[in-house]
């Protein structure tokens, strides 16, 4: 009697029998392994097996997200009321290995991991997956969850081997696609297909391929499984979304107050579905949460609570068949009462400035404030992040829903758990005697663990220039960067990347326009704050643009126009080697604004002592330097 026979028995697996099985079905990463063998069930293996479509491994982020909620289920019972029971479906690697097959992709994959960076063909593999077909017996799988999840939303994810794994996370690398579910059997059944599809698309997205080279992985047999998973959620009209949602870190590296413990970890929050709490949000502001210290807030004013709170709120729109973004305005008014106080705070001040002026109204805005009074939510969010953090043995991240169906009743749905690829803090010493060779001196606003950094070049974009630039030629900015990023692949240089606002963003009036690809070689990347202009930094822990950086261990971090900076000296750049026309002398239009230092003939430093929130950059000049 096989492994698999013998489970459906209900007799008792040997060890080796579950091994076997965890293999086929979960993973064979050794770690991962690991805890799946010492916390699973052959209840556990059943149940999973149920779930599946097809055959092969579940996936990274399956696999991380099953363990998790196993760890709590065993370690923490006490929690598992407050928990939303798991509710869904896996798609086999077995399943994208013979739609690759089916659809003529096998010589173009083999061809790529042959090729690796000489790949020229990404664009038609990409298509290819995009418009393939899938054979009869993969479609009555597909029936089997439409059927069971019926006309409630849901979402596929990615799963790949190496994703959520302890090697790599490749956070926000694949494509996550929503489904409304609205529709007939067929329109929905054609709807979960799009997905999955798009899904298996996004394998050959440029922040993907970009990611597996940096990791050498280009040559790696990535196989990719689906998680299908119920959006957690209800109805509100047309509009469906849960009343909040977030991300968690056992870890944090940013001490935006002077007392937070970092080990205490943190929680980024939102009003309405978590995307918002993952990608970078112009002109919004999710909810901080250190753990430690849960009621503590860095804005100290009912009006800078406002000002810095979130105005949008993502949601999935049933009408128009797609995820949207609305005001909250337009949210507030289908909220039941104890909902509104979750979520809600009132601006009493200017609620009495308007009934000076004879006009009475409530004016809300949205920071999360009644679930960070909830001491329970709190103190589970606390103890499971911790809990996760032993078991891994290294900090994770984790992704989760609130749902409160009736007064004084909430649930978490646990989406996700990564382990994060961190390294240990250094002992650090910064060398106090060079301050008048310090290009900054921050507090408080960086993120990342202790370290020392050598740095070789300095990417600087001026603020002013930038600032003057006109609206449709920003973006050149972005593209420009990414171009050096490109030219710096194959050099061992260590490079800082110095730029006005954002980094991330979408919009180019608060910031530079870039992905990760475009900025994956930089060993720095720090946020400027330029109030002529109007830029001004925001740190954006939690998305997935950060959780690169971290996993890259790259400093991340701000330099304000406040008591946080101690020292910022801008010109201290104009007495080292600028470069950039000597790589680039077609780039005469942009070189007033971009500039490329080079800093190699300096002790040329990046200090981060991540205990006190203290950063320095040091450019200090070696014996018989000279200026250019």
């Amino acid at each position: 009697m096989t492994a698999w026979e013998k489970l459906w028995t209900d007799e008792k697996l040997t060890e080796e029998e579950r091994r076997e099985i965890c293999h086929e079905m979960l993973t064979t990463e050794a770690r991962m392994e690991r805890l799946i063998l010492k916390n699973f069930t052959e209840k556990d293996f059943q149940k999973i097996a149920k779930r599946r479509i097809g055959d092969g491994l579940i996936g990274g982020k399956a696999c991380g997200l099953l363990t998790a909620r196993k760890l709590i289920e065993n370690i923490l019972p006490e929690y598992i009321p407050f928990l939303e029971p798991h509710d869904s479906y896996f798609i086999g690697s077995d399943v994208f290995y013979g739609y690759v097959k089916d659809n003529d992709c096998i010589e173009l994959r083999e061809k790529q991991r042959r090729e690796k960076e000489r790949f020229k063909d990404s664009e038609i593999l990409k298509e290819r997956l995009r418009n393939g077909g899938f054979s009869e017996k993969i479609k009555e799988g597909f029936r089997k969850i439409i059927r069971y999840y019926d006309k409630t939303p849901i979402i596929v994810r990615s799963s790949s081997f190496l994703e959520d794994g302890y090697g790599n996370a490749f956070s926000g690398k694949y494509e996550s696609v929503f489904c409304m579910s609205q529709g007939t059997e067929e329109e929905r059944l054609y709807e979960l297909e799009e997905a999955v599809r798009k899904v298996y698309a996004s394998t050959m997205n440029p922040s993907a391929l970009e990611y597996r080279r940096k990791r050498k992985l280009l040559g790696a047999d990535e196989q990719m499984a689906l998680l299908v998973q119920k959006v957690e959620g209800q109805r509100y009209e047309k509009l469906y979304m849960p009343v909040a949602a977030g991300m968690g870190c056992s870890y944090n590296p940013y001490k935006w107050m002077e007392h937070l413990n970092p080990d205490a970890g943190m929680l980024r929050l939102v009003a309405g579905l978590g995307t918002r709490a993952v990608e970078r949000t112009p002109g919004d502001y999710p909810r901080l949460i250190g753990l430690d210290r849960a009621q503590a807030n860095m804005r100290t004013t009912i009006a800078e609570r406002h000002k810095f709170s979130q105005r949008q709120v993502d949601v999935l729109d049933l009408e128009q068949g797609k995820q949207n973004t609305v005001s909250l305005d337009k949210i507030i008014e289908l909220l039941p009462s104890w909902q509104k106080k979750m979520i809600l705070s009132h601006d009493t001040e200017a609620e009495y400035l308007l009934a000076q002026r004879g006009r009475y109204r409530k004016i809300y805005f949205s920071d999360c404030q009644g679930i960070v009074d909830n001491t329970e939510f709190i103190r589970m969010m606390r103890k499971t992040l911790k809990m996760l953090e032993k078991e891994y043995e290294r900090p994770v991240d984790v992704e989760f829903a609130l749902s409160s169906p009736q007064k004084e009743v909430w649930r978490v749905n646990l989406l996700q758990c990564r382990p994060l690829q961190t390294s240990a803090s250094e002992q650090i010493e910064i060398p106090e005697e060079w301050e008048e060779e310090f290009l900054f001196d921050v507090r408080r606003t960086s993120m990342r663990r202790s370290k020392k950094e050598r740095l070789d070049r300095i990417v600087w974009v001026d603020p002013q220039k930038y600032y003057e630039c006109p609206y449709v030629k920003k973006p050149d900015i972005g593209r420009l960067i990414g171009r050096i990023n490109q030219y710096y692949e194959e050099e061992d240089k260590k490079l800082m990347l110095l730029v006005p606002g954002r980094i991330g963003t979408s919009s180019p009036e608060l910031g530079v326009p870039v992905v990760y690809a475009d900025i994956s070689q930089f060993a720095a990347i720090c946020e400027v704050a330029y109030s002529k202009a109007g830029y001004r930094p925001e740190l954006s822990y939690g998305s997935h643009m950060f959780q690169d950086l971290v996993e890259a261990d790259v400093y991340y971090g701000a330099i304000n126009e406040n008591s946080r900076t101690k020292i910022y000296r801008p010109e201290l750049l104009k007495t080292c080697k600028e470069i950039l026309l000597d790589l680039f002398p077609d780039e005469t239009e942009l070189s007033e604004i971009v500039k490329i230092y080079d800093i190699s003939d300096r002790d040329a430093r990046l200090i981060l002592d991540a205990r006190e929130g203290r950063a320095v950059c040091l450019l200090h000049k070696k014996e018989g330097d000279r200026c250019p």
